[in-house]
């Protein structure tokens, strides 16, 4: 049973990746950074750096216990934030002083972070997918990793509500 949880689990997350890298690479700065008021919100391009961080801080610090990609290779100096954030919890001013990286980098990130992750789910064990969630005894890592697609989801529905009603 876990081996079709880690299949589909693979290939819903390759699926995402060929989908963002469609989605995302034809956006410019100013769609990127663009709301539908001045209300707060969350643009595409804070959810698009936000979704691999994420992934990035389960996969490799929570379940394997080994550095961030974002910290390990620098990433958060390149880009200038803070070598522990996420964008979970920040407050609408942070969100809104949140400078976008260059599509180029937010895409070479992502990459890295999503081919991590796919090369975890590969080789990772019927016992290590039916292990124990760090930090939380009561969830296996496979049904963390499907709560985990359900999150990029999300947030995917946040960018094509933008996409749709951003003016052309």
């Amino acid at each position: 049973m876990t081996e079709i949880v880690r299949d589909m689990l693979v290939a819903e997350l390759e699926r995402l990746q060929k989908r963002t890298l469609e989605t995302i690479s034809d956006f410019t700065l100013d769609q990127l950074t663009w709301l539908p008021s001045q209300q707060p919100g969350n643009p595409i391009g804070f959810l698009f750096w936000h979704m691999p961080r994420r992934e990035d801080y389960h996969l490799q610090e929570r379940i394997q216990g080994v550095p961030q990609i974002w910290q390990a290779q620098g990433w958060h100096e390149r880009i200038g934030l803070d070598p522990e954030a996420t964008g979970f919890g920040f407050t609408p001013e942070q969100v809104k002083s949140f400078k976008v990286p260059s599509l180029e980098e937010a895409i070479t990130y992502y990459n890295q972070v999503r081919d991590a992750t796919l090369e975890y789910l590969r080789s990772a064990t019927d016992q290590v997918l039916l292990s124990s969630m760090p930090g939380t005894p009561d969830t296996t890592i496979a049904a963390y990793l499907l709560a985990r697609l359900g999150h990029e989801h999300e947030h995917w529905g946040q960018i094509d509500y933008l996409k749709g009603i951003m003016p052309t």
